[in-house]
């Protein structure tokens, strides 16, 4: 039997150990991954904030080459480079049929539940794998899963043209709110960041201001309760999402990107008494039957020279504990953390 390398999650963190190597069945595809990007969710398991996946290994940042199709697979064909978006559903609940299969109740997740893409290969239904332009080198085209994310939940907040924008958190994920919401028409742009990394690139993917997160409690050039649309991509253990409906202006909306690993105490007046609209957004899936992907990877591709500097270490698959350990310090200039098969 072939066999692959592949990481787990164990007491001590991630390991990489030789396993069998997966086989693509009807209506998959057999993936050779070629980079798989450390997500913030996957640093929560890491840390301990949420529980360990017995018997898997981390990974969902997934972009690699068709290696094998399952029967009945027409395409893509082997060698084509392809994003994959990383969850199965049922495919005939009302959510699937709608274009919102990350909510069915039995959907599955890689890294959470499913084998992980942080190894030398995965299986995927066929129609998650979405093609690379040839542009977009590999650990670009990792951001892809983190820039769906963000898109779609700009979409559900009903960005509009003319809106002033604050991202709360300087991750990668909110880095990339920053990019999309200056590229979806926003005038103005502001950022809480806290590291020196972040704050630079903050300013360089188009923020017009970047403060520390005391700062932007506090208040900023746009007044406190001043903006029309709050991103809140931090989570964690952070009180942000009174943050967040303290920095929305009336009519505004705060958008939940981040995943909090405690519960939030919050002030609900504002929300009652100057009509602040929360909004959670948790994946992605079809858009006026358009995926959320293929709209990422063509934002991807048109801004990977913005884009590319996000990814401040590779490390190969045989130092993926190096890699976490990296991406767990933000003292080490880590924004994201890809790793490389």
């Amino acid at each position: 039997m072939p066999t692959h390398r592949t990481t787990l999650w164990t007491e001590a963190g991630v390991e990489v150990r030789e396993a069998p190597r997966p086989a693509a069945g009807p209506g998959e595809l057999l993936i050779a991954v070629r980079a798989c990007g450390i997500c913030g969710s996957d640093l929560h398991v890491y840390r301990g904030e949420t529980p360990r996946p017995a018997g898997v290994g981390p990974g969902h940042e997934v972009v690699g080459e068709v290696a094998a199709l399952g029967e009945g697979v027409a395409g893509p064909a082997v060698g084509t480079r392809v994003a994959l978006e990383p969850y199965t559903s049922c495919g005939a609940c009302r959510h699937c049929l709608r274009g919102r299969g990350y909510l069915c109740a039995r959907r599955r997740l890689l890294g959470f539940g499913l084998p992980g893409g942080m190894a030398e290969h995965v299986v995927v239904p066929a129609g998650r794998a979405f093609p690379l332009p040839d542009e977009l080198d590999w650990t670009t085209a990792a951001l892809t899963e983190l820039a769906t994310i963000a898109l779609h939940g700009l979409r559900r907040a009903g960005l509009e043209v003319g809106q002033r924008v604050f991202v709360i958190g300087a991750g990668a994920i909110g880095l990339l709110a920053t990019l999309l919401a200056r590229a979806g028409g926003a005038t103005r742009v502001g950022v809480a960041a806290r590291h020196p990394q972040q704050r630079e690139m903050a300013l360089a993917l188009g923020a017009d201001e970047v403060l520390a997160p005391e700062e932007a409690v506090a208040g900023s050039s746009v007044a406190r309760g001043g903006w029309d649309l709050v991103v809140e991509t931090v989570g964690g253990h952070a009180p942000t999402l009174q943050q967040a409906l303290d920095l929305a202006d009336a009519g505004g909306t705060v958008l939940l990107l981040g995943v909090h690993s405690v519960p939030q105490e919050i002030v609900t007046r504002r929300i009652w008494l100057d009509e602040v609209t929360v909004i959670g957004a948790f994946g992605y899936g079809r858009w006026g039957g358009r995926a959320d992907y293929e709209d990422a990877i063509a934002l991807l591709a048109r801004h990977r020279a913005e884009l590319a500097p996000l990814v401040t270490h590779t490390f190969p698959l045989e130092r993926a504990a190096d890699a976490f350990t990296t991406a767990a310090d933000k003292r080490t200039g880590a924004i994201k953390i890809v790793v490389t098969p």
